[in-house]
């Protein structure tokens, strides 16, 4: 075999392997992305009961949410508005954009006062570049949570979450992460606002001959459990995106790897039918010359 015929066959040989690899990482990628689609459409009667509960006595005609700001928003001696960020970043591989683009964005828009709560070493690993926000980080959380310890897992989180914005005396609670188009949104949690649910409305009037609600006890008590069904949401839909990409990706890399693939047999089929050419050439030129002799 020609040295020719020998390089192409190492490069079949190494792109098989690549193609092997990367079919096996679009297969972990589609099941991952599958398991996490099936958990939004499981826990999707849990979320949405959440939040119609929540919205229903925060759209209350007698809830005031000024009231209820009260209890849990601070505004400084000389007027300041600490803010704590909830960041969900990634430790996937292939997806570093998305941590890059969390990065640009606090850069571009963390109030240098305010405190961190970080999801992902990854994305922890990359902050420790910029000391500003590095040292404003008080949590750090794994963005890959296994789907039994979640609800578990995001109970310690939001628990934490909220003592911290209360005994740090913050007025912002905000969280930011990927949607599952890939747009990254910072969703404002805290302080409560007119228009919290979109466009105000006039809600439903929660009282009986018996007993009477008070809406703003109800939203400080059912708020916790808001806020943890918020938190599951917005990693499960930053899953999602991560996912969705990362399969993409593989997609991309399975296609480009058939197809080099496929031209590399091609390329040795056609220096394999030179050589066998070239041999049957020299093969007669050798009997022409024995039978001239």
């Amino acid at each position: 075999m020609s040295s020719g015929l020998v390089a192409i066959s190492r490069k079949i040989k190494d792109m098989e392997s690549i193609l092997k690899i990367s079919e096996a990482l679009q297969l972990i990628s589609s099941t991952k992305l599958k398991n996490y689609r099936d958990m939004r459409e499981k826990g999707r009667d849990y979320v949405e009961g959440i939040k119609f509960l929540f919205r229903s006595f925060y759209s209350s005609y007698e809830h005031d949410y000024k009231v209820s700001n009260a209890k849990f928003v601070y505004i400084g001696e000389g007027g300041e508005k600490l803010s704590l960020w909830v960041v969900i970043g990634t430790d996937l591989a292939l997806c570093g954009r998305f941590n890059a683009q969390i990065i640009d964005y606090l850069v571009k828009n963390f109030p240098l006062d305010g405190f961190l709560v970080v999801f992902g070493k990854k994305l922890f690993n990359l902050l420790k570049g910029y000391p500003a926000l590095k040292e404003r980080i008080i949590e750090i959380y794994p963005s890959e949570i296994k789907s039994a310890d979640l609800v578990e897992s995001l109970e310690v989180v939001s628990k934490f979450v909220l003592k911290e914005y209360i005994t740090r005396g913050c007025y912002h609670l905000n969280l930011v992460h990927h949607k599952v188009g890939r747009e990254l949104r910072n969703f404002s949690i805290l302080p409560f606002t007119k228009d919290y649910f979109g466009r105000a409305r006039t809600g439903i009037r929660y009282d009986t001959h018996y007993h009477r609600f008070d809406n703003s006890e109800s939203i400080i008590e059912l708020f916790p459990a808001y806020f943890e069904r918020t938190i599951l949401v917005a990693l499960i839909e930053s899953k999602i995106s991560e996912h969705s990409q990362r399969r993409e990706l593989m997609n991309n890399a399975v296609k480009a790897a058939e197809e080099k693939l496929a031209e590399y047999k091609i390329v040795y089929q056609k220096m394999r039918q030179a050589n066998i050419t070239q041999e049957i050439t020299e093969i007669t030129s050798a009997l022409k010359l024995n039978m001239g002799g």
